[in-house]
């Protein structure tokens, strides 16, 4: 006569492991983090984190998680979309370029300060420095 039955095992470590899952599920159910960009960047700075756009001149981070974006008198479209794409604000410098050429857009970003989310788009963005941002041209 045996002690242990393998098969007694299995079935408790199963069981164990379905009534963890649903504990878990229920627990977890309609979680959301109630943490806005900016209370999120406030703890971080609290905790010592640092970030890469708060002492940058050209590059700042704004309190809603944005970042203000400084376009230099006669800075070039490539110079432009590599400290676009560097920031992580565009997937890639070399289509940001591309859509410029195909707008003939490529001499028509202002200088100046652009406030520039990080969910935005590249078009959006291009349209933004252009200064067509609004129009459908």
């Amino acid at each position: 006569m045996k002690l242990i039955d393998g098969k007694s095992v299995l079935l408790g470590i199963g069981i164990g492991i379905v009534i963890t899952s649903i504990l878990g599920f229920i627990f977890f159910l309609g979680y959301q983090p109630r943490l806005s960009d900016s209370e999120i960047i406030s703890r971080a700075r609290q905790l010592g984190m640092v970030d890469r756009f708060e002492n940058g001149s050209e590059i700042r981070r704004n309190q809603d998680g944005s970042v203000t974006f400084t376009v230099r008198e006669g800075e070039s479209s490539s110079s432009v979309a590599q400290r676009l794409y560097d920031a992580g604000l565009i997937d890639s410098s070399i289509e940001f370029e591309i859509m410029l050429r195909k707008a003939n857009l490529q001499d028509a970003i202002k200088p100046g300060e652009y406030r520039i989310y990080f969910d935005e788009d590249t078009k959006t963005i291009m349209d933004r420095l252009t200064g067509r941002e609004g129009n459908d041209g």
